[in-house]
């Protein structure tokens, strides 16, 4: 049995780029996680690790990150790294342009999504959906969501496309989610999506830092991020206003062969 750790980044309205990133390993490897993780809390002398907090200016008072130094800001973060690191199988992000997502035909985010992260956790699962071919990789995934409110669009979208890809023999088999295999749950309770708000966190920096460029930059990445991608397993993606265009053209031609899309999600 594989879990899947989602969480988000950039979904505030301040920001330009929204993040959807998770963490994908086997029960045993999130057993060891989890052990590991929690014998670094103790040590060091955290509760829960938000990556928001751990960066945000001292005088903002989020303890107990606004009491360490640099020293030992860096010794904490490199080793919940390595946690990471040494039992995930492989992770994996997608980062979406508010704007550019905003302006493509309303019968594309009517199909896809009209929330930016939705689009980019469909994307991302259709990442996972290449590892599991790639890897012949036939066991289900649980799918666990970082917490939004029953309320929330963003925990609606996700939860109409897990159901519609749960009940379908042949998705279901293709993504490995069962009825029922997916949840939302809270960072504080599930240690994984600690993790995962890390990798989406490093990768929202990231990109604001290389979407002016239109392509990936190696001697732009933070320290913080190279050690999670240095040697790993990781799949990551973003898309530029082009990509986008080619994606809605490749939908059209679709739509030709097969007929229009299916609204999933009506104009709000």
């Amino acid at each position: 049995m594989f879990t899947a750790y989602f969480d988000d980044s950039g979904t505030s309205a301040n920001s330009k780029i929204a993040i959807a990133a998770c963490y994908i390993s086997t029960k045993r490897g999130w057993d060891g996680f989890v052990e590991a993780w929690d014998h670094a809390r103790w040590e060091e002398g955290f509760g829960c690790f938000h990556m928001a907090e751990f960066v945000a200016p001292r005088e903002q008072e989020h303890k107990p990150f606004c009491d360490w130094d640099n020293t030992k800001k860096s010794h904490v973060y490199s080793r919940l790294a390595k946690i990471i690191n040494e039992n995930k199988r492989i992770g994996i992000a997608s980062a979406v342009p508010k704007k550019i997502w905003d302006n493509t035909p309303e019968r594309i985010r009517q199909h896809y999504g009209w929330e930016h992260y939705t689009f980019a956790v469909r994307m991302c699962m259709m990442r996972i959906l290449d590892w599991r071919k790639k890897n012949l990789i036939s066991l289900p995934i649980q799918y666990v969501f970082d917490w939004e409110m029953n309320t929330s669009e963003k925990r609606k979208e996700i939860s109409l496309i897990c159901d519609l890809l749960s009940k379908n023999e042949n998705s279901s088999r293709l993504f490995g989610i069962e009825p029922g295999g997916y949840g939302f749950q809270h960072r504080l309770d599930v240690k994984p999506l600690q993790a995962a708000d890390i990798l989406a966190w490093q990768m929202r920096c990231h990109m604001e830092k290389i979407f002016p460029l239109g392509h990936d930059d190696n001697s732009l990445l933070h320290d913080g991020f190279r050690v999670l991608r240095a040697d790993q397993e990781m799949d990551l993606g973003f898309f530029n206003e082009e990509q986008i265009q080619a994606f809605v053209k490749l939908n059209d031609e679709e739509e030709i062969k097969r007929g229009p899309l299916p609204v999933h999600y009506p104009k709000k």
